[in-house]
C-alpha cells in the first residue's frame, strides 16, 4: 500500500484540511495502524514527497484525495515507514512513477494470490486471507507477501517455488 493511499484515507476521514494533532491521532489512536512516533514519521515522509503541506499546526493534501483508490479492505504495511525515497528522474512522467510504484504492488499480490489459491483446496479464501493478516501482525513482518509464504509453508504447502521471487523483490534496489 502507498504512502498516497494512506494520506487521501486519513483526508477523507477527517476533511480537507486537519491539524498535525489530528492526522497523528488518526493513523494511531483511530485506526490503530502505526504508533504516535511511527504516524509523525509517516506525516513527515508524507511532506517530504510533497504529497501534504503543513502550515503552522495545519496539513492539507496536495493531490486530489479522491482520485486515489482505496480498497475497502485497506490497511498499511509497516513497510511505508522503512521504504527509501525513490531517486527523482527529472525525465520521468508521473505516470511512469506511478506505473512502476503499481508493478512493485502487484509483483507483492501476485504471490499472495498464488499462496490463498495453493491453500483453497485445504482452507476457504476468507480463512488464508485472515491467517495472513493474523500472521502479519503478530510477526510484525513488513512484506505481506513474506507472511503469506510463511503461513502457507505452515499449511505443508511447498512454496520453493516462490522464495527466489520473493526474496529477489525484497532485496532489489529502489530506484
Amino acid at each position: 500500500m502507498t504512502l498516497e493511499q494512506v494520506v487521501a484515507h486519513i483526508f477523507r476521514k477527517k476533511g480537507k484540511v486537519t491539524s498535525i494533532s489530528e492526522f497523528v491521532f488518526a493513523l494511531s489512536l483511530d485506526l490503530k495502524w502505526f504508533s504516535p512516533d511511527q504516524a509523525e514519521s509517516v506525516l513527515a515522509n508524507a511532506e517530504q514527497r510533497e504529497l501534504v503541506r503543513i502550515t503552522g499546526e495545519v496539513v492539507e493534501p496536495l493531490f486530489d484525495i479522491h482520485s486515489v483508490e482505496i480498497p475497502v479492505d485497506f490497511r498499511p504495511d509497516q513497510s511505508i515507514l522503512y521504504r527509501q525515497e525513490r531517486s527523482i528522474d527529472a525525465t520521468a512522467t508521473k505516470d511512469e512513477v506511478l506505473l512502476k510504484e503499481t508493478k512493485e504492488a502487484s509483483d507483492e499480490s501476485a504471490i499472495i494470490d498464488r499462496v490463498v489459491e495453493q491453500l483453497s483446496g485445504v482452507k476457504s479464501k476468507q480463512e488464508v486471507i485472515r491467517l495472513i493478516n493474523d500472521a502479519h501482525e503478530r510477526l510484525g513482518i513488513v512484506e505481506t507477501d513474506a507472511v503469506a509464504l510463511l503461513v502457507a509453508r505452515t499449511c505443508s504447502i511447498d512454496v520453493s517455488g516462490m522464495i527466489d521471487e520473493v526474496y529477489d523483490r525484497l532485496v532489489r534496489p529502489k530506484t
